[in-house]
């Protein structure tokens, strides 16, 4: 069984983790049991569908999440979807980071369908519900989400690292650039209430670079979310075509998972 090590120990010549990834976050999760941790992660519905291959494992020290599936072949309307993840039993962090390498991500086009991009695309997720908007009912929760996502129609061995938010409606999109596929990052997602935003920071260990990006809101956030909820997702998002089977495939490996 490899060893954890926890400080980029193949690139510290290069660069050092910033100063917020290491102060500001605990060590929720390394992974170096050989079974998924019950009494920290609860399991998500996966694996239905289209959905052809699934894994949610621990593998040599990390969090292997994979799923790959088709599109429907009757129709050349929107997509078909699969997912493999985890939620944290911890729902109240206000900070979440995760050491990631995304290993596999792609889609295929359909030339006939009128969605974005042919329709299909893969992602990987670190998303929650933070807080209601005060109604008080689950559908006024206001979730913020940080993606690692691929397009049928982006270019192959990248995925684009962004930010959005969701209440009644997605909003507030933001972007933090392109990484490798197979290029070990870290990405966090951070509720920063007294300043009524969200922010969402990319660290590349192998340029030393860190990148950062807002997210404001305008809603009152001083209610509870009435679901709250920390879950972290590879989701697929395979195009329908008539006549063509589309595939998606998406996988990735989370090294360690960090909370405040």
């Amino acid at each position: 069984m490899r060893r954890k090590i926890m400080l980029y120990v193949v690139v510290a010549c290069v660069a050092v983790i910033p100063a917020w990834a290491q102060t500001q976050l605990r060590l929720y999760d390394s992974f170096t049991g050989p079974f998924i941790n019950p009494s920290k992660w609860s399991p998500q519905w996966q694996c239905a569908g289209t959905v052809m291959e699934c894994v949610r494992e621990i593998q040599q020290d990390q969090l292997r999440l994979r799923v790959r599936g088709y599109g429907a072949t009757n129709t050349d309307n929107g997509t078909q979807f699969g997912g493999s993840g985890l939620t944290l039993v911890s729902n109240s962090s206000t900070d979440i980071a995760a050491d990631l390498t995304v290993s596999r991500s792609t889609a295929q086009a359909c030339s006939t369908n009128p969605g974005f991009g042919g329709g299909g695309h893969a992602q990987v997720l670190m998303f929650g519900s933070f807080f209601n908007g005060g109604a008080g009912t689950s559908d006024d929760d206001v979730e913020a989400y940080l993606q690692l996502d691929h397009y049928a129609t982006d270019q192959a061995g990248k995925v684009d690292v962004g930010g959005f938010l969701y209440h009644q409606g997605f909003f507030g999109n933001v972007d933090l650039g392109l990484v490798n596929v197979g290029e070990r990052v870290r990405v966090e997602l951070v509720w920063d209430q007294p300043n009524h935003r969200f922010v969402v920071r990319l660290f590349r260990p192998l340029y030393g670079t860190t990148t950062e990006q807002f997210m404001p809101y305008t809603i009152s956030d001083t209610t509870p979310a009435v679901s709250p909820f920390r879950n972290i997702d590879a989701f697929i998002y395979p195009a329908n075509c008539v006549g063509s089977r589309k595939s998606a495939d998406v996988e990735v490996l989370f090294d360690d998972v960090l909370v405040k």
